[in-house]
């Protein structure tokens, strides 16, 4: 705390040298003045809008639909919408130097009846940290002593495309006319557009609107409920975590007794437990077990069963350093956070019994790195190719395949001599790149095998819930139930172009212990609600009050997803350090379940970095570059003008996108395989063949399909230029694109992108649009390397 805060807190209660006691005395006048300058200005003011029918949602010229008023809800409504503008609460953010940006703010109900029980100052500087999660989760129990947050409750999204009334009466005119033609037996024709139609649509609207209120107030509750217990419960055992919050604790105890005692108050309230607390008997909880299966009701407590590929079978994860002995393995990129895990004095939860919950004995389990992926038996061939190339990439991390029950043991046996086999037959390619090795690279006269786990998660998923895992889903499981500190989490269609260990060395991972990639900048838009969605569900000021838990800040708010694109993150590889990142882990796992959350992601791209945010941890990078198209530049005989001059853009067309390092500008990954069409068993090669708009060198069918089964070629690279979603189409007059990336639908089943360096130019209004992307053009060394991976991938002897 600060000089000014410390001498507030001690009275002039003694004659003291006269420049002390003056110095002394303007500190005390200068805080008064701070402290009434925000009970003035707090107490009358609402910083944030309230959700309502005119809220951030719409234009607020609109017409509305009238609004309902129970007075049944009004005292929790009022308790609620006041909460946030609470002085104290304005005060600690203010504190906090964080600013404020998001525009909304929405809090878990729970807290209106704490606060209705309780003064908020009596909370804030008498509980501390676990006394305050206590409570938090004692009034859960209060309110209802058989709560439960359910994976299956259907959370209705009715509006989530369609906020704006006029729309929304647009779209439902002809609807309400048919409901009263069929009413009064005349034909929807002749139904005038009058004060009843208008009643009607203004009715459906409000019902409407009220649904999206309950299912968004809904997803704030049970996401409020994640992060918090997590931290009370899950990292509660944290070291650092345990002094941070202690201090901010401290802190907050001690600004809010300086102003009580500034202000001349009569003091805050005393803390007592309030009569509904005080009917639940805090004494009878035995264990961990009891809350965290509300939380969790889906979670059985049992680990995966991990199976090595010899066959030998472990009921509890792994000790990696029984069967790796490369040291790098175990190297922890932030050993304060390593060291830090599980270090902390017993946390003594009168909830818990003061005993660990299960996903507390998971974390501290976790042990080693390696590279984790979640495969079934469709995805063998894929894997199969994957392996191969770690092998050729010299890769010394062990391998984790997490499955649901879902792979056979033909699949399994596949993947091991895959993985063990002397027999991989090295392509000539490998003649050109040998001098690239090192010495070892072929010990023993072979590729170095590879240390692989199958990992079955079946068992840790109650019975009534195992159909919420399928899909997507799977990937939450494996980057939930693998047994590695931390990991890097693919695809089994990606291709990594770098030793593995390049990327726990990569700068933004060591950094922030959680590394993600962008997707391509194609012009295809969202809905901007669905960005304030995730504000709303995000931590609150109250949140951060009670349980330091931090607002979103721009580092999460700049993104483009909230400026309406749709595809922000390209998630076929990422790294996460659990041992920073595992509740935010977690939280992925959580709202996976979600519907209002999962119909704003194109399956699991958007939940995983959202759900850092979502947790209050922004401790995530983004590598800079968005999507590249990767492959070779097209002819510039091929891309003439009207006029028969060569282009000004550079264009690539490619079903593959790619990823540059910021870090040094090499190729990183790339997904959808190596094949130069991803597509194979789906492309209608005839139908192609016959197109001849671009790849004219390729006649016939069977020309097409052995260029698409060939490794990509891989010289260069594009990024598109992208300022912003209002600037993604550029009209010009000089024949040049207008958009960044096309989608040419003729070619590789219509999974063929195209992007272009440059886009717009001088325009019809005598302005210039003109917008400058990135070329990049690999060294020689690089693409041999390439080459030789493709062949090793494709299987070309």
């Amino acid at each position: 705390m600060d000089s000014i805060m410390s001498q507030v807190a001690h009275p002039l209660n003694s004659a003291k040298r006269s420049k002390r006691k003056t110095f002394i005395l303007l500190a005390v006048v200068a805080w008064l003045a701070f402290v009434n300058y925000w009970l003035y200005f707090y107490r009358n003011s609402d910083t944030y809008r309230e959700t309502s029918i005119s809220s951030i949602y719409f234009d607020e010229s609109k017409t509305e639909p009238a609004t309902n008023n129970d007075e049944s809800k009004e005292d929790t409504n009022a308790i609620g919408n006041d909460l946030v503008n609470h002085v104290s609460f304005k005060l600690l953010q203010e504190k906090s130097g964080i600013q404020d940006i998001r525009g909304v703010d929405s809090h878990s109900t729970n807290y209106n009846k704490i606060f209705k029980d309780h003064d908020v100052n009596s909370i804030l500087s008498s509980l501390d940290f676990r006394e305050r999660c206590d409570l938090y989760f004692l009034n859960l129990y209060a309110s209802d002593p058989n709560w439960y947050i359910n994976p299956n409750e259907d959370l209705p999204v009715p509006m989530k495309d369609q906020y704006d009334f006029d729309r929304f009466r647009h779209d439902k005119m002809n609807e309400v006319k048919e409901e009263i033609a069929k009413e009064k037996n005349i034909e929807k024709d002749d139904v005038p557009e009058d004060n009843v139609v208008e009643e009607r649509i203004k009715k459906k609207y409000q019902e409407m609107w009220e649904v999206t209120k309950r299912t968004e107030q809904k997803s704030t509750d049970y996401v409020s409920h994640f992060r918090i217990f997590n931290k009370c419960f899950i990292t509660a055992d944290d070291h650092d975590q345990q002094v941070k919050t202690s201090r901010y604790v401290n802190q907050q105890k001690k600004l809010l007794k300086s102003i009580e005692k500034s202000v001349g108050a009569d003091g805050f309230k005393t803390f007592a437990l309030s009569p509904d607390e005080e009917r639940v008997d805090s004494k009878s909880f035995d264990s961990c077990a009891q809350l965290e299966s509300r939380i969790y009701p889906w979670l059985s407590p049992s680990f995966p069963v991990y199976e090595r590929w010899n066959g030998k079978i472990s009921m509890t994860p792994p000790v990696m350093s029984k069967y790796v002995k490369d040291k790098r393995v175990f190297k922890h990129t932030n050993e304060k956070a390593r060291n830090s895990r599980n270090a902390g004095t017993k946390y003594h939860s009168k909830l818990t019994g003061g005993k660990n919950c299960f996903l507390n004995n998971l974390k501290n389990s976790m042990n080693g790195r390696g590279i984790v992926l979640s495969i079934g038996d469709k995805h063998v061939d894929d894997t199969v190719r994957l392996i191969h190339l770690l092998r050729a990439l010299g890769n010394t991390y062990p391998i984790e395949i997490v499955y649901n029950d879902d792979i056979s043991k033909e699949t399994k046996t596949k993947i091991v001599n895959a993985a063990r086999s002397g027999d991989v037959a090295l392509p000539s390619s490998y003649h050109k790149v040998a001098d690239y090795f090192t010495d070892d690279f072929l010990a023993k006269g072979k590729l170095p095998p590879q240390e692989v786990w199958f990992v079955n998660a079946h068992n840790v998923i109650q019975d009534n819930y195992k159909g919420k895992f399928h899909g997507f889903a799977n990937k939450f499981l494996a980057a939930l139930f693998n047994s590695f500190e931390e990991y890097i989490l693919i695809d089994a269609d990606t291709i990594m172009v770098q030793n593995p260990d390049f990327y726990f060395n990569l700068k933004g991972y060591v950094a922030k212990g959680a590394y993600f990639f962008k997707d391509r900048t194609a012009p295809q838009f969202r809905q901007v609600s669905d960005g304030v969605f995730f504000k709303k569900i995000s931590p609150s000021i109250i949140d951060s009050a009670m349980f330091d838990i931090p607002i979103i800040t721009e580092h999460t708010l700049q993104s483009s997803y909230f400026d309406g694109m749709t595809h922000y993150m390209e998630s076929g590889l990422l790294l996460i350090d659990r041992n920073r990142h595992f509740n935010s882990v977690l939280m992925m796992m959580q709202m996976n379940f979600m519907k209002p959350v999962t119909s704003r992601s194109y399956g699991d791209k958007e939940i995983i970095w959202l759900a850092f945010a979502t947790n209050g941890d922004e401790s995530y990078h983004f590598n800079k570059y968005y999507a590249a198209a990767i492959g070779t530049l097209t002819p510039d005989v091929q891309r003439l003008t009207k006029d028969g001059k060569p282009k000004l853009a550079k264009e690539i067309c490619s079903a593959h996108p790619g990823h540059i390092s910021e870090d040094d500008g090499s190729l990183v990954w790339f997904n959808s395989g190596y094949h130069t069409c991803g597509q194979l068993h789906k492309v209608n090669y005839e139908k192609e063949a016959e197109k001849q708009s671009r790849f004219t060198q390729f006649k016939t069918a069977e020309q097409f399909r052995t260029f698409y089964e060939e490794p990509l070629t891989i010289t260069h690279a594009i990024i598109p230029p992208f300022k912003d979603k209002l600037e993604t189409l550029c009209e010009n007059t000089i024949e040049e694109p207008k958009e960044g990336w096309t989608m040419d639908r003729d070619y590789c089943n219509s999974y063929m992108w195209c992007a272009y360096s440059r886009i717009g130019g001088p325009t019809k209004d005598d302005t210039d649009n003109t917008q400058e992307g990135q070329v990049f053009k690999f060294e020689k060394k690089d693409t041999e390397l390439f080459k030789f991976y493709g062949d090793v991938w494709v299987g070309m002897e």
